[in-house]
């Protein structure tokens, strides 16, 4: 960052602090907006010189990411097949109708009514 451009920084943070609440979100939405336009533009020419680069040395993008192109792959590699697993059975439904398999951490109307006395075995399925 220059001088010039760290003296206009200290000017925005110096009226931002003049803001409210509600005037701070609105350019903190309008800023967010901002840097994603800045970022896809900035991302677009990065993507545009590299190919302009590449094409100058006579490099194409296969020579630089493999045959798959940039999807991460590594070469000579096939991909694992995705396993698609079952959600567990229901054991245990609740007085408004929650589900529970029985695994990890009681969710807390199990806590609830454990707490009042009763057995999580009276909501069994």
């Amino acid at each position: 960052m220059s001088a010039t451009e760290k003296t206009a920084m200290k000017d925005v943070m110096a009226g931002l602090q003049e803001l409210g609440a509600a005037d701070l979100r609105e350019v903190a939405a309008a800023a967010e907006k901002l840097a994603r336009e800045k970022g896809d533009h900035e991302r677009r020419q990065f993507i545009e010189e590299t190919r302009r680069r590449a094409a100058a040395l006579g490099v194409s993008v296969s020579d630089l990411f493999g045959e798959s192109g940039p999807s991460g792959a590594k070469r000579g590699r096939k991909a694992k097949p995705e396993r698609s697993r079952a959600s567990p059975a229901v054991k245990y439904r609740g007085p408004s109708g929650e589900e529970w398999s029985g695994r990890g951490r009681p969710p807390r109307w199990v806590q609830a009514v454990e707490a009042e006395g009763r057995s999580r075995n009276d909501y069994a399925v």
